[in-house]
């Protein structure tokens, strides 16, 4: 971390405990700041209730030698006392106690003083908040309210005074937010050895200085000595300078664990709270890991946060600074500690061993004990300096962001940034239509926020929406702005990350009437607008996933709270459109609907369906938004373009494309995780595509696994979501009749009056700034290319049995989803064919793929996925057998491991179920087990002329089948037999 992340660090705690003086304080209290008296009034409500409480019921006890506190010692004054600010400082170590009772209080069997609070130490300086009987004061100190015996040294009051003259004064050395002054000084007869501790003011260039006539504040003098630049290394030499030293509970006579930390820390100058329960909450990034449950889990969150800045481990009352692991692999800690159980050699109890030192450990200490490991206590990882990569992405808590400076005058306001760029919308704001703002960026930018400046200079920074990541996408919006000038900041503190200013006017665009074009692109595509496609897919897509579906695309485009350009052109204008894409017209309907947005170039090629030697290929014409379309209104040229030329010139074949072919409108990517960002499509070979939506990051516990989320439109219009498995997103790395994988539309360009298309080797990822053009995916087998994705989805190793969970529960989706097309054809028969013809059925490959009604309600193609998802269900325990490491099991165990899963499987199939309507429209409850044992039977079961109870394969004479009224003609089922062979093995015919 940088001298000014951590001033913005510091900033943010305190920004948040000011900002609700009821929450818990984060950060040290500002001992130049007035006393809340509603701050006070609470903290010392509950800090007299919990020792009364405790006192009472005996849980507590004082020494023997020792008077009991008075009877009304720990009962709350009525009315509390009012606070009062008189800063003094300590001229010795003094203890500060909990409690209004100036002796120890332990618990029943303990040697530690639960009344210690903490250690005032020599020079730092305490606010007399109010006295507390004859012996005591109420104080405040910068880590905490406490209570303090009248005799202890104390300065006289120092009085705050104006800025006046420089005064001579020795080197000044500022550590964080403290001042230290290396000579004494003679503060109104006191002579204090040195004031270390005085907090500064939040401006860096302005320091509190103290003299013999109070404490102001200064200009920093020069050649002022800043902290040292915190990076692991330096941190660690710093601690290790405490190895051995004393434990002191409550930092009497040595350090505590808190105390350790904080004093390690504070020469960075990192503002840390003094008792570990607030400690964990002091870092940029908090891990809760309480629901891993095994330890390779726990072993692999501390690693990829040991990975990502310094690591403080926290369990109840204790925590830590990591080490990482040594040469045997172990993950050692620095700790200050007292003891810890450890297990007796005959296994007939349990020892204490004393430490009292500050010393190095690994986390087995307590292992097999009550108390058990220090692994097994661990609870948080607090991380300082890092942005959660793949690995913690979704399991990380950011603290609050530090308020942003003010405005940035004139120039200097800019947004054009390598990374970052700010996006506004509508296009021409205006009174009556909120003002949203959009940042779209490569990399995690940490703890941040959007604040809006209106035209009277106020800030205002509402809810923060955060997306993805890569690329990471971030916006804010207010609702009712007035008219004048904004300025828009995306960052914290000092940290200004973009800037942009955008006029509110009184009233928005108007409909625009069509011109020669659909439109006119005014820029090309860039790596900006790449990232931002991406975040705006994501964004339509953010919903829970589950069953939801959507009647078609009309309904996401005009939901303001999810597509980020509702109503960018002018009020209302997506209200007039009505788009209804199938698959393969899903993605260009969107890039086509972003494209139009913000004028950018859009295009496409006529494409065949390919022959059964070669894949589909395309003419090299692009066909682009610079055609003319009849329409009165700019959104009716869009709308007819969209319907008539995209929809009718685009289909799965142009998805399906060579990867090695320059005249397409997708390129092939590399598998990784900045490549397959939202917006790029999946082709399956068999005709099918997805857009990816959105990734969920892999969680903590065995039921928060990540997962990659594809969009889908159906031949109805109807928009769904699915997960990435082997049941949904099919593969083959053979590109002799079909392109399949992840591809990316090429970044289109405009000049010279022409939309242009880069060629394969021009996209190498530097010129356009996209992912570059890769044959990576088609070099892998099939189980290769899963692994390789796999490993994407859920970047730390998953618990087998979750895995398969995983894959269940996609078996499962797939076999409800099958519930619904098949119930479509069942009722599209009793409204429309009751006593009619049946459905004619295409012949040959034509079956996966024609139109009509055996393309509406047929299922070849939903059957034949279903086959594969059973098949990828029953054969995962040989595939952790063949990669055992992906799941964390040891090689010799595998074949164990996979026995045991393979009667779970067993267990499980039989467990879940499916209730389908049978034709006299009863329910008919069916266990996936049925459906597993049925397979063979499912490879005739996609016609729709054959009653309910065949399409899911209910044995002849079964009271089951009993139902069924209706059958498909001979002729079909002679055909079928024919083909059921493309079923049995999974692969449909080739052109």
């Amino acid at each position: 971390m940088t001298a000014g992340a951590i001033e913005d660090h510091n900033t943010a705690l305190r920004a948040r405990d000011a900002a609700d003086p009821l929450a818990t304080p984060i950060g040290p209290y500002d001992l130049l700041a007035p006393e809340s008296p509603v701050r006070f009034g609470r903290e010392l409500r509950e800090r007299l209730d919990y020792l009364r409480a405790r006192w009472a019921d005996g849980r507590y006890v004082a020494d023997r030698e020792a008077p009991p506190p008075p009877r009304d010692a720990f009962v709350v004054p009525t009315p509390l006392p009012a606070p009062r600010d008189e800063l003094r400082v300590a001229l010795a170590d003094t203890p500060l106690w909990c409690g209004p009772y100036p002796r120890p209080l332990r618990r029943s069997g303990s040697d530690f003083d639960r009344n210690a609070c903490t250690t005032l130490r020599a020079q730092e300086p305490v606010k007399i908040l109010s006295p507390w009987g004859p012996e005591l004061w109420l104080v405040r100190t910068r880590f905490a309210l406490a209570f303090m015996t009248r005799d202890t040294p104390l300065s006289p009051p120092l009085v705050p005074s104006r800025p006046g003259p420089d005064v001579a004064m020795a080197d000044v050395f500022v550590r964080g937010p403290t001042l230290r002054l290396d000579a004494p000084l003679n503060v109104a007869g006191a002579v204090l050895p040195a004031l270390r501790h005085v907090p500064a003011v939040s401006d860096p260039e302005r320091i509190a200085v103290a003299t013999a006539t109070g404490f102001s504040f200064r200009p920093r003098p020069p050649g002022t000595v800043t902290p040292r630049p915190l990076t692991r290394r330096a941190v660690v030499e710093e601690a290790f300078r405490y190895l051995g030293k004393p434990y002191g509970w409550g930092g009497r006579d040595g350090w505590d664990c808190s105390r350790f930390v904080l004093d390690v820390l504070a020469g960075f100058g990192v503002d840390l709270p003094r008792h570990s329960a607030v400690q964990r909450q002091a870092g940029e990034l908090t891990v809760d890991v309480t629901a891993a449950v095994r330890t390779p889990e726990r072993l692999g969150l501390l690693d990829a946060a040991h990975a990502e800045g310094l690591v403080l481990i926290h369990f109840p009352g204790h925590i830590m600074l990591y080490l990482g692991r040594d040469d045997g692999g172990r993950p050692m800690v620095l700790h200050a500690f007292a003891e810890y159980l450890e297990r007796c050699a005959a296994d007939i109890g349990e020892t204490r061993r004393t430490v009292d030192r500050i010393r190095v450990s690994d986390l087995s200490l307590g292992q097999g004990t009550s108390r058990r490991s220090f692994l097994e206590r661990m609870t948080h990882l607090t991380i300082l300096g890092g942005r959660p990569g793949p690995e913690l992405l979704g399991v990380v808590a950011r603290r609050p962001a530090a308020p942003m400076r003010g405005p940035i005058e004139g120039d200097a306001c800019r947004n054009d940034g390598d990374h970052v760029r700010l996006w506004t919308s509508p296009r021409r704001a205006h009174v009556g239509a909120p003002l949203r703002v959009v940042a779209a960026s490569p990399h995690d930018l940490g703890s941040v926020r959007i604040t809006f400046y209106g035209p009277d200079g106020a800030p205002t920074s509402p809810t923060l929406h955060r997306l993805g990541g890569p690329p990471f996408g971030y916006w804010a919006q207010i609702d009712a702005p007035t008219a004048g000038r904004w300025q828009v900041q995306i960052g914290e503190g000092r940290r200004v990350e973009a800037c942009a200013s955008r006029t509110v006017h009184e009233r928005g665009d108007v409909v625009q009437r069509a011109g020669p074009h659909v439109w006119r692109p005014r820029r090309s595509w860039d790596a900006h607008h790449e990232r931002l496609f991406s975040v705006w897919v994501e964004q339509l897509f953010e919903h829970p996933f589950d069953d939801r579906t959507w009647p078609d695309l009309q309904a996401l485009l005009t939901a303001p709270g999810m597509n980020l350009w509702y109503g960018h052109l002018a009020p209302g204008d997506d209200d007039l459109l009505a788009l209804r894409p199938d698959c393969a017209d899903l993605p260009y309907f969107l890039r086509a609907y972003f494209s139009w947005k913000h004028r950018l170039p859009f295009g496409f090629r006529r494409c065949n369906r390919g022959f059964a030697e070669r894949p589909p290929y395309c003419d090299r014409e692009l066909y682009d938004s610079l055609e003319r379309v009849e329409a009165k209104t700019e959104i009716g040229a869009f709308q007819r373009f969209a319907r008539r030329n995209i929809a009718d010139g685009v289909h799965s074949g142009s998805g399906r494309t060579g990867p090695r072919q320059d005249d397409t409108d997708y390129y092939p990517l590399p598998l990784t995780r900045e490549a397959l960002r939202p917006g790029v499509i999946f082709a399956d070979p068999h005709g099918h595509l997805f857009v990816v939506a959105g990734w969920r990051p892999q969680g903590v516990g065995d039921d928060a696994y990540g997962m990659l989320i594809g969009a889908d439109a159906q031949p109805d219009g109807t928009i769904g979501r699915r997960r990435f498995w082997p049941g949904s997103f099919l593969f083959s790395p053979d590109t002799s009749v079909a392109g399949a994988g992840f591809k990316a539309f090429r970044p289109l360009s405009f000049r010279g009056g022409r939309v242009r298309a880069p060629d394969n080797e021009a996209l190498d990822g530097q010129a356009f700034g996209v992912s570059e053009f890769s044959l990576a995916q088609y070099d892998l087998a099939e189980p290769e290319f899963y692994d390789a994705v796999e490993r994407l989805i859920n970047p730390r190793p998953l618990d087998a049995r979750t895995m398969m969970r995983v894959l269940v529960d996609a078996f499962h989706e797939q076999a409800k989803r099958r519930v619904v097309s098949v119930q479509n054809g069942e009722d599209d028969h009793a409204e429309h064919r009751s006593g009619g013809p049946p459905i004619d059925m295409p012949r040959g490959r034509a079956i996966f793929q024609t139109q009509g009604p055996w393309e509406n309600f047929s299922t070849p193609s939903r059957d034949m996925r279903l086959l594969i998802a059973l098949d990828t269900v029953l054969e995962f325990p040989a595939a952790l057998v063949r990669r055992p490491e992906r799941f964390g099991v040891p090689p010799e165990r595998a074949q164990e491991v996979a026995g045991t899963l393979e009667v779970e499987l067993e267990t499980t199939l039989a467990t879940r179920h499916i209730t389908y309507r049978r034709s006299d429209g009863s329910s008919f409850r069916l266990r996936l087990a049925d459906i597993v044992a049925r397979q063979r039977e499912l490879e005739m079961a996609y016609n729709p002329n054959d009653c309910v109870e065949v399409r899911w394969a209910a044995p002849i004479d079964s009271e089951e089948r009993s139902t069924c009224t209706r059958s498909a003609p001979a002729a079909q089922r002679e055909r079928m037999t024919e083909y059921r062979p493309w079923f049995a093995a999974r692969r449909r015919p080739p052109r």
